[in-house]
């Protein structure tokens, strides 16, 4: 049987919000109102005390699951120089339409 971590609590064990987020989030980035936001939106499992707020590594796990962005795959990803040069046939075009006056007229019909 795996030996317990000395320096992680039980991830089971109900902890302030204030407490759980230096172990939980080392490097920072979450406050007590963002951990009670997602609580709001149903992602984090919040217990309610004597009227504070407590809640598990374990339901933060679960959050960090839940909270995954998933990349769009309905468009392929662009290289850095395809943007570039998509970009730049735009500006050449809207440059050519200034110099004809088609830009103008464009505005004005649209």
């Amino acid at each position: 049987m795996p030996q317990p971590d000395k320096h992680r609590p039980d991830p089971n064990a109900p902890m302030r919000l204030k407490d759980i987020i230096p172990i939980a989030f080392p490097y920072g980035g979450i406050s007590p109102a963002g951990l009670r936001r997602e609580a709001r939106r149903g992602r984090l499992k919040l217990m309610r005390i004597a009227g504070k707020d407590f809640t598990t590594l374990a339901a933060i796990e679960e959050m960090q699951r839940l909270c995954v962005v998933e990349p769009d795959r309905s468009e392929a990803p662009l290289h850095p120089d395809d943007r570039a040069k998509a970009s730049l046939a735009v500006a050449l075009t809207i440059a050519k339409e200034l110099r004809t006056g088609q830009r103008g007229a464009k505005l004005k019909s649209g």
